[in-house]
């Protein structure tokens, strides 16, 4: 199976170019382009089926076990289950004496492990999400509009399916292009600005983590014990034995770790992140926050983690630690300051991935299996949340929670499943949101206490903030923009306090049942119809997936963790010698501190 591989990349692209093809017709661009992305679901999931069948047999997990620590316990922190190497370029020329320096080639090294696996498929869900949501919304350049979607998985499942460093930044770099065109041209009034920003952020990043990478290979490029030095794997085995000089691993650690800080975004590297999410559309915020985020935490776990294992237990805590908790606790607080819906969720991301990021340099099984399941979960409950966000803003054409109240009077479906979800996102026992936070919690509770104890806090006051907006959009009195016969805001004149929508002693549920000494034992009077809908079997279609999904692996995660297990195993066995509370550790640390900085 591993030879079909590149068709995950191959079937969005090929999807994109027919709905530029079918460009006249926009009826028909939207049917290509879903059924590309339902093409690209259904492989994917075939694919992650067989994954699944070949982690959970005995002999599997044996042979895992074994590229885990091979003889002399050499350690693999990286090893796909299924990979497609092909020589790509080869500049090897005549033979070379045994002093000349290594040949140059690359390969183009495709592969799937049980992490990047989940994250594909977490991808093709919410490309079919994301085009189900626009199928009303978006109506100029549609075609563009939903190639730059398709082209946008493509560059995401390339991120995910690489295994070799330079694929793994071009694919890297190349997903801000259709994220720059979808929040530049199909975004709110200040799109421009967003657009710029976005790019010029994550860029700036990008290029200090191309330096760094450069840098990287050029430092191992003639070592005996590497086969390719562009090649993770191969990178991930000679630098988990063979780790590199403190101040030179220091210096890559935080080269390679830029753009990853800025992608994530830790604090206080997130400025970027609040005006894109607000300016995007529905789908683009579906996409940013559900996978384009996880590119971060992502490149963390692949790169980082496993290429410098030193530095990631000197500064794991001090460093990363401390971004995260701050992000939590401010990403937190701005969260319930903020009267935009939209903004208010996208400030809790900072706080969501914070978590991730605690929990994964907590660097042992626990924390690393919380950081992981955190971004996966983050990528359903904050997606979903963006999805219900877009449809009241496609009803009422504003986030406000000014103008906002009652809505569950009118809508609600919508109200229940919003409910649900922001449950999920709260990390309430029973859904999704609760598995990760409280592995990634216990894994840096081991590590540091203190840290675990402060990012507790955020789960407070994400109920807080949560709640909050729950309260003031969709519960208490009746309060809506005033609409048009079409449900287009802004249309009809204002309402009177005692208007028909309201009637004096019957204008809301507690009169409708007596308390203001009206109506005493009567239901409450049907709303006037005012061309607002609940959810409709487009918008069900979206989000019944990801709601399922929340409540699937907050019930029984077991499938995902079994999936990913492997892969975290490998990578704590790096730390397991790591411990804080272990002499080897102190040594090495001491170590690695007094070659950073020799005044110590």
């Amino acid at each position: 199976m591993e030879n079909w591989i590149p068709l995950l990349i191959a079937l969005p692209a090929l999807a994109a170019v027919l709905t530029l093809l079918v460009r006249s017709q926009p009826a028909l661009v939207r049917i290509v382009a879903l059924g590309g992305g339902l093409a690209s679901l259904l492989v994917s999931l075939a694919f992650a089926g067989a994954y699944y069948r070949f982690v959970t047999d005995p002999a599997a997990l044996q042979a895992a076990a074994a590229a885990t620590a091979v003889s002399g316990g050499e350690l693999r922190p990286v090893q796909p289950r299924m990979e497609l190497r092909t020589l790509w370029l080869d500049l090897a020329g005549a033979p070379q004496s045994e002093q000349a320096s290594r040949p140059f080639r690359l390969e183009f090294y495709l592969g799937l492990d049980g992490i990047s696996i989940s994250l594909i498929v977490l991808t093709a869900i919410l490309i079919v999400s994301s085009i189900l949501i626009s199928w009303t919304s978006v109506t100029e350049h549609v075609a563009g509009y939903h190639a730059c979607l398709l082209v946008l998985q493509a560059g995401l499942v390339g991120v995910f399916c690489a295994f070799d460093l330079l694929l793994f930044y071009v694919f890297f770099e190349f997903t801000l292009i259709p994220l720059f065109f979808l929040v530049g041209i199909w975004g709110g009034p200040e799109r421009r600005r967003a657009a710029v920003k976005l790019f010029l952020y994550t860029f700036a990043g990008g290029l200090i983590t191309l330096v760094g990478l450069a840098a990287l290979v050029v430092t191992v490029w003639n070592r005996a014990d590497l086969l390719n030095p562009f090649s993770i794997p191969d990178l991930a085995r000679s630098l988990a034995n063979y780790p590199l000089p403190a101040a030179m691993q220091a210096a890559l650690f935080l080269a390679i770790a830029a753009g990853f800080f800025v992608k994530v975004p830790l604090f206080p590297f997130h400025t970027w992140l609040p005006l894109a999410h607000v300016e995007a559309p529905t789908a683009g915020s579906v996409l940013l926050a559900g996978v384009l985020l996880k590119l971060g935490t992502y490149g963390f776990l692949r790169l980082c983690l496993p290429l410098f294992p030193d530095a990631c237990v000197v500064w794991g805590v001090p460093l990363i630690g401390s971004l995260s908790v701050v992000g939590i606790v401010y990403g937190s607080l701005c969260s319930l300051a903020q009267r935009d819906i939209k903004k208010l969720i996208a400030y809790s991301s900072v706080a969501h991935l914070g978590f991730s990021m605690l929990g994964l340099f907590a660097l042992n099984r626990e924390g690393i299996t919380g950081g992981v399941l955190q971004m996966l979960n983050h990528g359903l409950s904050t997606g979903a949340l963006f999805l219900l966000v877009g449809m009241v803003y496609e009803r009422y054409h504003t986030r406000q929670l000014d103008d906002l109240g009652g809505l569950a009077q009118r809508l609600p479906l919508l109200a229940c499943c919003m409910v649900f979800i922001s449950m999920a996102s709260i990390g309430l026992p029973g859904l999704n949101g609760f598995v990760g936070e409280f592995l990634g919690l216990l894994g840096m509770f081991a590590r540091s206490p203190i840290y675990a104890v402060i990012g507790a806090t955020g789960v407070i006051l994400g109920a807080w903030y949560l709640l909050t907006m729950l309260q003031h959009a969709f519960f208490g009195p009746l309060k809506e923009p005033n609409v048009g016969h079409h449900g287009v805001a802004g249309h009809a004149p204002a309402a009177e306090p005692h208007s028909p929508a309201h009637p004096a002693g019957h204008g809301t549920a507690h009169d409708a049942h007596g308390h203001g000494g009206h109506g005493h034992g009567h239901a409450a009077p049907p709303l006037p119809d005012n061309g607002i809908r609940d959810i409709n079997a487009r918008e069900w279609l979206a989000l019944f997936p990801l709601a399922a999904l929340c409540l699937a692996l907050g019930v029984y995660p077991q499938p995902l963790l079994d999936t990913i297990k492997p892969d975290i195993d490998a990578v704590a066995a790096v730390y397991d010698h790591s411990h804080p509370d272990s002499g080897a550790s102190r040594t090495r640390a001491t170590a690695f501190r007094s070659a950073v900085d020799p005044a110590r």
